[in-house]
């Protein structure tokens, strides 16, 4: 992986706003630009051999500005690449994912697509409208060329191992997932699920969020009132265990020894670590899904098979590790 060309990619963006509702340097849109854009941005590409397009979930989110780093640096290095960047304002946008991806479709100015998509419905639409290759990119669905991404009920047995090793047999732990219903969320609770319960855990409630902080902090804070003996609280974002954390200290219980856990290993959920503020984060790897998307694209286009799952890895964040890898992530900027 190219982690030189990413990371100073993530700052700037970070620095920028983290995308706020806005597309990348590389020519992506919003729901809302018009298809007169669209097709001018198309026009002025036109050189390049291939184009094609990267759908992400939301461009107002630290962690998809990631994946979008991964994919301009991908387009960069193979040098004959025009890969656009389209995402909503937000992950709870169906219907404004689903009208990007139809407009790409029907516009017919691009030779493949990868999708991270806001719900199956959304993706199986897009595949019975598709003529050109369609990827997964972090989370799966039926009917995709291949899956690019973590393996996320793994990746959530291994903190929720993590977890009931430090609170021990008939702890108590709440989960906070995030959109209910969404695979990818889904997927990661039953990860947590089967580590804790094997660990001989007991599970007093599963909460929903929809993967934003500021929810995160009046669920979690209804979660303390309810379960005020929860030993952990193990979450399917790092922006929702931000926001547990901070629910946790607003009730004055910070010094409580409940163990938060949380999941991306975005720069924010990493430093959280560092400062004691969370316990543990499970890591994922954003750039590399949107690297290899790019890469995976042209060897669709160029009609190589590919593998059914591209497994980009993770690895568990924790006191141990927290500032090592942080200062590894630093001297890459």
């Amino acid at each position: 992986m190219k982690y030189q060309h990413v990371w100073k990619r993530i700052s700037a963006m970070i620095l920028a706003g983290i995308l706020a509702g806005t597309m990348t340097a590389c020519g992506g849109q919003t729901a809302d630009e018009s298809e007169t854009a669209q097709q001018a941005q198309t026009n002025e590409a036109s050189d390049k051999e291939y184009q094609v397009g990267v759908i992400v979930k939301t461009t107002a989110s630290e962690y998809w500005s990631y994946v979008v780093a991964g994919a301009e640096a991908a387009a960069e290095d193979l040098g004959n690449v025009d890969a656009q960047i389209y995402g909503a304002t937000a992950d709870t946008d169906y219907e404004g994912q689903l009208n990007l991806a139809e407009t790409i479709l029907t516009s017919g100015t691009k030779q493949a697509i990868a999708i991270a998509p806001l719900n199956s419905g959304m993706a199986e639409t897009v595949l019975s409208q598709a003529t050109i290759p369609v990827l997964a990119v972090d989370t799966n669905f039926e009917g995709a060329e291949t899956f690019i991404g973590t393996a996320h009920e793994d990746a959530a047995y291994l903190g929720g191992q993590y977890v009931a090793e430090q609170i021990g047999q008939g702890g108590k732990v709440v989960i906070l997932a995030n959109i209910q219903g969404e695979s990818t969320s889904e997927a990661r609770v039953s990860g947590y699920k089967r580590a804790l319960e094997e660990g001989g855990c007991e599970i007093v409630e599963i909460l929903y969020t929809d993967g934003v902080g500021d929810k995160a902090v009046n669920v979690m804070e209804g979660a303390l009132q309810t379960h005020p003996d929860m030993d952990a609280v193990v979450c399917c974002a790092d922006d929702v265990a931000l926001g547990a954390a901070r629910a946790i200290e607003a009730a004055g219980r910070q010094d409580d020894g409940i163990i938060v856990c949380g999941f991306d290993g975005i720069s924010s959920g990493v430093q959280a670590v560092v400062d004691g503020k969370i316990s543990c984060t499970v890591a994922q790897d954003p750039y590399n899904m949107g690297y290899q998307a790019v890469e995976s694209m042209i060897d669709a286009i160029n009609g190589e098979e590919l593998p059914e799952f591209i497994d980009t890895g993770c690895q568990i964040i924790t006191p141990d590790n927290a500032q090592e890898y942080l200062d590894k992530l630093n001297s890459l900027v």
